[in-house]
């Protein structure tokens, strides 16, 4: 189970620290072409860029340094509660599609989470 958590902490923090960076630093034209983000301030999108750029860093940086697995836990914990978000936007606003990589996410994180706590218990 160790390795399967391993396997999904590193594709966790591969797409969040990518997808969080890429919020962070992309021209504001160019965040403004995906069809989410209509209706949120720019300060918002880059913001939600940060937490996911920290949340990636936590889920794996904490394991690869002895550090407590309550942090990774944590981290992974505030993934899934903001990819629960993204689905229930994506699913109001009727992006049916768009909807499937979040849930995705949001099982993984779920796992890591679930697996890290039972390790803490």
């Amino acid at each position: 189970m160790s390795v399967f958590l391993w396997i999904l902490q590193i594709v966790l923090a591969l797409m969040f620290v990518g997808i969080g960076g890429l919020r962070l630093v992309s021209p504001a034209p160019r965040l403004r072409r995906l069809p989410w983000t209509d209706g949120y301030p720019l300060a918002a999108i880059r913001a939600l860029g940060a937490l996911e750029l920290i949340a990636g860093l936590l889920v794996l940086v904490p394991g690869m340094l002895g550090w407590s697995p309550l942090l990774t836990a944590v981290a992974a914990g505030g993934l899934a509660v903001l990819m629960a978000l993204a689905v229930l936007m994506h699913l109001r606003r009727g992006q049916q599609q768009s909807a499937v990589l979040p849930a995705i996410l949001l099982v993984m994180a779920g796992i890591v989470l679930w697996g890290r706590l039972d390790q803490l218990l």
